[in-house]
């Protein structure tokens, strides 16, 4: 890629992150008179400008300019198209990051685990991302390579990851079953229009209680989110998904 069209792509993906840091933790409302929404057009304006140089990286920002607004279909779409003109990293990265963010935690261990391999030299950079989206047996089978590489690391998070395995392993919880239950959640979240913002947390108490939790935060009062609760467990109930108390994936009132 030219040293313009990088500059152009770059600025995009800053405003672009910047759009979503100030978005009220809720996914864009394109319909809406508002300054997020006009700035979210005016990115798109540009985007489109972007096809006429770089096609393969403005289908690649495209997918994260509608991942704003919680198009998961439109954002699918992007991204194959963008992998379909160039299949490299930073598309499966961003993709990664973009099913993450729109609450298909199934789709983005997936993808997960095309890109976070320690083979990849990008190990350390997606690892955090691998373990929100519930992949922790394939972040653990990583760290293990990682560790034979003699790979530099986040000490406290990886502590955390293989605590998290070695816990679930042993009640024999696979990163499946942790995704099923995390993709009832991401559905009720993009009901809402929220986006998630996930929190992994690993109990160890030993004689008392040990388990693994992710709360999502969700930006309403405390009584709304004891309704979402409720309706997680209903929702759960109906996708035969069984509770368990070694893992559980709880919705808690923030950013109100």
């Amino acid at each position: 890629m030219k040293a313009i069209p990088e500059l152009k792509s770059n600025a995009l993906i800053e405003r672009i992150n910047e759009l979503q840091k100030i978005s009220a933790h809720r996914y864009i409302d394109p319909t809406q008179v508002s300054g997020v929404s006009r700035d979210w057009r005016l990115i798109g304006r540009e985007i489109k400008d972007l096809f006429r140089i770089d096609a393969c990286v403005a289908w690649e920002l495209t997918g994260a300019w509608k991942g704003l607004t919680g198009d998961f279909e439109g954002t699918e779409e992007a991204f194959k198209a963008s992998a379909a003109l160039g299949d490299n990293w930073s598309n499966r990265c961003n993709w990664t990051v973009n099913r993450l963010n729109l609450g298909m935690f199934s789709a983005a261990q997936e993808m997960y685990s095309s890109v976070g391999s320690p083979d990849t030299g990008h190990f350390s950079e997606m690892l955090e991302d691998g373990y929100k989206a519930g992949a922790i047996a394939q972040a653990a089978h990583y760290i293990e390579r990682a560790r034979q590489m003699n790979i530099d690391w986040d000490k406290k998070l990886v502590q955390e990851i293989e605590a998290a395995h070695s816990m679930l392993k042993a009640s024999g919880i696979s990163d499946e079953r942790v995704a099923r239950q995390l993709d009832v959640a991401g559905s009720i979240l993009r009901k809402h229009g929220i986006r998630p913002h996930v929190s992994p947390r690993v109990t160890a108490s030993a004689g008392f209680f040990e388990g693994v939790t992710y709360s999502l935060a969700v930006p309403v009062s405390a009584e709304e989110a004891f309704e979402m609760n409720v309706e997680l467990a209903m929702c759960e109930d109906e996708a035969g998904i069984e509770k368990c108390v070694e893992f559980d994936v709880v919705f808690e009132a923030a950013f109100a």
